[in-house]
């Protein structure tokens, strides 16, 4: 199996189980009587849990190996669905949801180091654009085909995420057991440096945080405005799934070409399009109008993510350090989306984690426009040195 199969195999699989395991659990949960309150704290409590394991885990695979952590972690995630799928209490939900989600933190950074551990010199570009098409479309299919799903059953879902998980697993051992890979050892005469200004990592981690924000708002939070507006589940599953879709937009997008390395104003174009979409969201109920809205905000994320991942591996020094930190903005975001959307749509009302969203884009836009400003001026200096 060549690397760029591995590279959007693996994560189709594991992001094909997350879509479909994000889908499932609100449903179950309001099968409890979960309130958005409640709601938020399922998010909350498992991207608590996953943050120290996203920035312990890529420098933990420095030391015992990538594959060590990668497969266990797509195991641990295969049982996390089947203990969903037959979860009898709110409690256990929480649980199994919560190891679900701790599994993909230890999954993803070495993951993600893996790839730069093997991508030759000219191929790190190429290897991450399959990787991020593998996740963006393993979660938007899967998202899509979650409707059908749940009509058959929110315990059919998981016991296909199950599945999904051991597709994972499966895949990375027939890729270990393919002709070598050049050995981690010689990495360093095979890959090349790329250097950017600081502010370009820094706003696209803002972006990229702020994607992130927004999922549990829209996948934890909004089946249940959804419901309460009449929709049916299916239709709610998705317009939910199009944040999958529009995420998986943005990815195809920064795949198509270099345009957006090395540069602020994707990320501040980025950001406009959330302050624009959740704003919209605040005050619409046309299902084909927030679909919508959730696909600009979800091609705002692709971006954000792409950019932020690329200018944190690309200088090549402390990548298990740098996907650490990526991962970590992941489990960051979606901490602080459950915890304040869930509050906030408990006790203002349910349209408003959508103007906290438009609120939170809003300053990372001002901050970015800010450094973009700054950066211009010291580019424009003669003698500027970065």
């Amino acid at each position: 199996m060549k690397d760029r199969h591995f590279s959007l195999a693996v994560p189709w699989f594991t992001d094909a189980a997350l879509a479909l395991i994000q889908t499932a659990v609100p449903f179950l949960a309001l099968r409890y009587l979960a309130t958005e309150l409640m709601l938020g704290t399922l998010g909350y409590v498992a991207q608590v849990v996953r943050l120290p394991i996203c920035l312990t885990a890529g420098r933990l695979s420095e030391k015992v190996g990538r594959s060590q952590i990668i497969i266990p972690a797509t195991l641990v995630l295969a049982l996390a669905c089947v203990g969903l799928a037959n979860a009898s209490s709110y409690g256990q939900i929480v649980l199994y949801y919560t190891i679900s989600i701790a599994a993909l933190g230890a999954f993803y950074p070495p993951l993600q180091a893996l790839i730069g551990d093997v991508s030759k010199h000219g191929e790190l570009t190429k290897n991450l654009s399959w990787f991020n098409m593998g996740w963006c479309l393993g979660g938007a299919s899967a998202g899509l085909i979650a409707g059908w799903l749940i009509g058959l059953g929110v315990s059919v879902t998981f016991y296909v995420a199950a599945a999904s998980g051991l597709g994972a697993a499966l895949t990375l051992i027939i890729w270990r057991n393919s002709p070598k890979r050049v050995p981690r050892s010689n990495r360093k005469t095979i890959t090349q440096t790329e250097e950017h200004h600081p502010s370009i990592l820094f706003v696209a981690r803002l972006a990229h945080f702020t994607g992130f924000f927004a999922f549990p708002i829209i996948r934890m939070l909004f089946p249940k405005l959804g419901v309460e507006l009449g929709w049916s589940k299916p239709m709610v599953a998705i317009v939910a799934a199009m944040l999958l879709v529009g995420q998986a937009g943005g990815i195809i997008i920064t795949s198509a070409g270099p345009w957006w390395r090395g540069k602020l104003w994707p990320q501040i174009a980025a950001l406009s399009i959330t302050v624009t979409c959740s704003a919209i969201v605040a005050v619409i109920s046309i299902p084909i109008v927030i679909g919508a809205a959730f696909f600009g905000i979800g091609a705002s994320l692709g971006i954000g993510y792409t950019s932020a991942l690329y200018h944190g591996i690309s200088s090549r020094r402390a990548i298990g350090k740098n996907t650490g930190i990526h991962e970590s903005l992941v489990a960051g975001g979606n901490i602080l989306g459950a915890l304040f959307g869930g509050l906030v749509a408990q006790h203002i009302s349910p349209r408003a984690p959508y103007v906290l969203l438009a609120a939170l884009a809003g300053v990372c836009l001002l901050t970015a426009v800010i450094l973009w400003r700054k950066m211009m001026r010291e580019e424009a200096q003669p003698n500027f040195r970065r």
